[in-house]
């Protein structure tokens, strides 16, 4: 009985470590109806400048966030949510210790059930202090803990919560945030030239500290040159010259954070040509210098900035946790009444917790019920 008793307690023991030890990144696939998401929690550090062909949605959970897109600068706040389009270079910059954001990136290929020009949208969903807290995001906010609740989850009942919460959510984008339309036909290339573009961005992540033409890319790519300039635009949405600069900026930007070097040696390692080039550079893209970058950083910069998409937040952490509960209650804080409403907010929050550690118990309990009757049958 004692040798069962440790071994229910090494259950209990193990289980736990495995829901510490579980982080909120999550992907989901769903290719028949292009349905693919990822979906996940992290601290934000130093820039960390990006582009891809998914839209991502950006909600701000703690803190405070600078985002550069689209050659705008803008300050996000607590609970403040963005849309990035396909194919836009972006960055992000932690304006407090301890910032922490919610990143949700869909391919965008989900649209083209609905629009058959879907490679020609583009969103502008941008909330700020006047619309922060109105009902559309305030459902968007719930939308997007729902999913993140049903990635977690293995039952039916999760993943149908993950399906209506998607589907809600990208409901509200279109309905809300009607798109306009842009030029754009990287969704109508063939899959050799879709390879070819693939052998040339691996061309240039390995080699852009270094002196690099369109000839050099014809090479890699079998096209000519003129046509090699052509897929970049078509495929990317910029030249070659602005995807290759991208490049060189993000690794820029990543030394100037985990490094003490001079700016002008920085930029000479990165292939810039010199120190006005890199300047100009660093400036269009950031509205700021180098320098200006270097004296923001900090030290938890720094740490975040080793972390950063390695390590994500802790499925079991407090403050997220709370967060993300507070985005899924369904009813109006109103409901209480305005004279008692700090009151009502704390009583909720606790009988919330009870819940959630009740639910937690019970399906423990039930679990260890059943592992113990199957001991009990094998003995």
């Amino acid at each position: 009985m004692d040798s069962q008793i440790h071994a229910i307690l090494w259950v209990i023991m193990m289980k736990g470590v495995r829901k510490a030890m579980e982080q909120l990144h999550y992907n989901y696939s769903r290719k028949n109806i292009n349905i693919e998401t990822d979906q996940s929690v992290y601290r934000i550090g130093s820039y960390h400048y990006n582009w891809h062909q998914d839209l991502e949605f950006l909600l701000v959970l703690k803190g405070e966030i600078e985002v550069c897109s689209e050659n705008v600068n803008r300050i996000l706040q607590e609970d403040d949510l963005i849309l990035i389009n396909s194919n836009s270079g972006h960055a992000t910059f932690s304006r407090e210790s301890g910032s922490i954001a919610m990143v949700l990136h869909v391919n965008p290929a989900f649209l083209k059930d609905y629009y058959e020009d879907a490679e020609y949208l583009h969103f502008q969903l941008c909330s700020d202090p006047a619309t922060r807290q109105g009902e559309i995001f305030r459902l968007m906010r719930k939308n997007l803990a729902d999913m993140m609740f049903g990635a977690r989850g293995e039952n039916s009942q999760q993943k149908l919560l993950f399906d209506h919460s998607f589907y809600n959510l990208m409901h509200l984008l279109i309905s809300e945030f009607p798109p306009k339309r842009i030029q754009s036909a990287a969704f109508h290339l063939s899959q050799k030239k879709l390879d070819a573009i693939d052998r040339m961005i691996r061309y240039i992540n390995r080699n852009y500290c270094r002196r690099i033409g369109l000839d050099m890319l014809a090479k890699e790519s079998g096209y000519n040159p003129s046509y090699v300039s052509q897929l970049f635009k078509t495929y990317l949405g910029i030249n070659f010259y602005d995807y290759l600069t991208r490049i060189r900026l993000r690794e820029a930007t990543r030394a100037l954070s985990r490094s003490d070097a001079k700016i002008l040696d920085i930029a000479m390692e990165h292939g810039f040509a010199d120190l006005k080039s890199f300047n100009a550079a660093f400036k269009e893209s950031f509205h700021k210098s180098p320098t200006e970058y270097r004296r923001q950083l900090s030290a938890d910069h720094a740490l975040s900035d080793l972390e950063f998409k390695k390590t994500f937040i802790s499925a079991d952490d407090p403050y997220v946790c709370r967060k993300l509960e507070q985005y899924r209650e369904k009813k109006e804080r109103e409901s209480c009444g305005s004279h008692i409403g700090p009151a009502c907010d704390a009583a909720r929050e606790h009988i919330l917790r009870l819940h959630q550690l009740a639910g937690a118990f019970i399906s423990e309990a039930d679990k260890l019920s059943r592992e113990i009757d199957s001991w009990e049958t094998e003995r």
